[in-house]
């Protein structure tokens, strides 16, 4: 495979084509912003598990311009050094080479959560900011010329302090909308000085970064610079300057490209979603390759093997990255290597448990491997003695605690009252678009199948049934089901009914709700050719579709522009009868005509098995028959709560 191959980058010689991307481990560093031992390990993680070279999160070349309120990595100072060395030493004992990624910053993306309340942010110009942009109080200011160049000049020392510490090269954080992308970009720069207005005046600050970092780190120092192609946004880099970029970088020295695309306004493209297309970047890092001689490094949702490879052969790279398929499975290299695709647990694209626990201000993790960020933080520690552990369901809840039970050693059980194995994760991942759901699922029944578990379907248990098995600890993972639709009629579903497979049997269909799974089912039926009338409880742009990350949520919502949807805000369906459904719309009441109406209503707990089980001890619930949430809930609640069993008694 020529994932597996050698590769060189500069004087760097590694010992396959699989770099881990760098993406923001907020809360692992240490408070003084060093590398402790929690980076460290989650790094290790990663190289043990094969890659050959990892890129840390961004780094602050400076604390003197933009100061935040909260812990960020910083090779800003000698005291810095020996952590950094520390991790370079580990990750160097697995094979694996180490680059640091050094930013001069946020800019206008800083989150608003982390803005130092004394200090405002900077930028090339003043602009306001992303998250917050109805907020003057968080514009970022124009940088000074002076400024400017000592933070341009900031990049060399701190690149030469990662060479001191054993790092074997840095990647300059130059994409995505960030600061050193807003002085690239002429949208977020209107600079009159020697920094602004000419294509030449506006890569001025990554000259000089690029030239600092080589006379403080020695020439031979490899610099890695990731950039997007284009911002794929109005008034941003187009890719005809963004082949100019990558040609004036290779003139600068830089031993290797990075490329990506999009910025925060089109997330979608630089985080992909659960929606978007596997490898939706490579083709921009191939126009790239066209042009320079220098390796190009793609990305972009390359985590399945086969599409990573693909890129490879194609020759669109000489090097793929990979970042959230390495949160979700740290192993995913040696899985390759050893050809077992099917081991490997696929990021589902969800972004909870990284994006959205880093914007809330929680260490970075994953929804799928609570492990992820918390390698020296939590464990499941091996049983003192045998126990028996019963667990009831076997939706994403269940099949984790089962997995997390075999791993401390319990002799476990598990019983599922349907044919098969899923929960809700069936209707999930039956619309095309949720591949990645859908791939999620095959791991968990493979999984599954290869437990050694006494696992029975068809089991329609009651209290007594459990309680009479004689089980050490008990837990309830019994999942959600919806409420009933509040119009009824033989052509009247669920969003359920459809995805498990129901024909509707129209051509013209309402959905009453607007929230993710409607705005998903809705797209689906379309996809179908039906006409689809969408009814939004809310008076919103985002419709119903809450408690989802931002780039989720809008590409869902760009994905619903669809010519067979019709989208009706503050609409309410009360009746359904003669081929109309009346809706209440504000003060008035239209009519929709209608073969069908689905209904995507709200999701309830199934807990009439934990009501009855209620004060008998050693029984856990967890995933949504306690309260009805995500994957990431489903998967954390079933973890901690095996990982507690019998602690309290050793």
């Amino acid at each position: 495979m020529k994932l597996l191959e050698p590769g060189r980058i500069g004087t760097l010689e590694l010992k396959n084509r699989i770099v881990m991307a760098a993406m923001g481990v907020r809360g692992l560093c240490d408070p003084d912003g060093g590398w402790g031992e929690r980076f460290r390990a989650y790094y290790e993680a990663r190289a043990r598990g094969g890659v050959g070279l990892i890129t840390t999160e961004m780094t602050f070349v400076s604390r003197d311009f933009e100061p935040v309120a909260c812990q960020l990595f910083s090779p800003v100072d000698d005291a810095h050094v020996p952590g950094l060395r520390a991790l370079a030493d580990a990750l160097h004992a697995h094979g694996c080479k180490l680059s640091v990624q050094l930013t001069a910053g946020f800019g206008r993306v800083i989150p608003a959560a982390i803005i130092d309340e004394n200090t405002a942010p900077v930028s090339a110009s003043e602009n306001p900011n992303f998250y917050v942009p109805e907020y003057p109080e968080y514009n970022s200011r124009a940088l000074s010329t002076d400024e400017t160049a000592a933070l341009a000049a900031a990049f060399g020392p701190a690149a030469r302090r990662c060479r001191e510490a054993g790092a074997d090269c840095v990647e300059l954080h130059g994409h995505e909308g960030y600061l050193m992308d807003q002085f690239m970009s002429a949208l977020w720069n209107r600079r009159t000085d020697r920094y602004g207005g000419s294509f030449d005046n506006r890569m001025r600050f990554a000259r000089e970064a690029i030239e600092a970092i080589q006379r403080e780190a020695g020439p031979d120092f490899p610099i890695i610079y990731r950039f997007g192609l284009t911002h794929f946004l109005e008034g941003g880099r187009d890719p005809a300057e963004g082949l100019m970029v990558a040609v004036e970088l290779e003139k600068m020295g830089v031993a290797a490209l990075h490329i990506d695309g999009g910025c925060y306004e089109t997330g979608w493209w630089p985080h992909p979603p659960q929606y978007q297309t596997p490898g939706c970047l490579a083709d921009l890092a191939a126009e790239v390759k066209r042009v320079v001689s220098i390796p190009v490094i793609a990305v972009g949702k390359l985590h399945y093997p086969e599409t990573a490879e693909a890129v490879l052969a194609d020759g669109k790279a000489d090097f793929i990255a990979i970042g959230r398929g390495l949160l979700s499975d740290p192993d995913w290299v040696n899985k390759v290597a050893r050809r077992a695709f099917d081991d490997i647990l696929p990021c589902i694209g969800c972004h909870e448990g990284c994006l959205w626990q880093m914007i809330a201000g929680e260490p970075t993790s994953c929804a799928l491997n609570p492990l992820t960020g918390h390698e020296t933080v939590w464990s499941l520690k091996p049983l003192a003695g045998k126990k028996k552990l019963l667990i009831v369901g076997a939706g994403p809840a269940g099949i984790e605690a089962a997995r997390a039970g075999v791993q401390r050693g319990f002799d476990v059980t598990l019983w599922e009252a349907s044919e098969s194995a899923g929960g809700n994760l069936v209707p999930a991942s039956t619309a095309p678009f949720k591949s990645d759901v859908a791939a999620y699922l095959a791991y968990l029944r493979r999984l599954l199948a290869q437990l050694p578990i006494d696992l029975r379907y068809g089991m329609h248990v009651s209290a007594d049934a459990v309680r009479s098995f004689g089980s050490d600890y008990i837990v309830l993972a019994t999942g959600a089901a919806m409420e009933d639709p509040p119009v009824t009629g033989s052509k009247v579903f669920s969003v359920i009914d459809v995805l498990r497979g129901r024909d509707v049997d129209a051509d013209r269909i309402v959905m009453m709700g607007a929230g993710v799974i409607g705005c998903e089912t809705a797209l689906y039926l379309a996809q179908q050719g039906k006409k689809v009338s969408l009814c939004a409880r809310n008076d919103s742009d985002e419709l119903d579709i809450s408690m989802v990350d931002m780039h989720n949520r809008n590409m869902l919502l760009r994905l619903i522009r669809h010519p067979n949807i019709s989208i009706h805000r503050a609409a309410i369906p009360f009746a359904f009868e003669n081929g109309l459904v009346m809706a209440e719309c504000g003060s008035e009441t239209i009519s929709i005509p209608a073969g069908s109406l689905v209904f995507a209503g709200r999701m309830f707990p199934v807990d009439a098995l934990s009501s009855a089980l209620q004060g008998q001890p050693n029984v856990l619930s967890v995933g949504d028959c306690c309260e009805a949430g995500s994957i990431m809930d489903a998967v954390w609640s079933a973890f901690h709560a095996v990982r507690s069993c019998d602690e309290a008694k050793r």
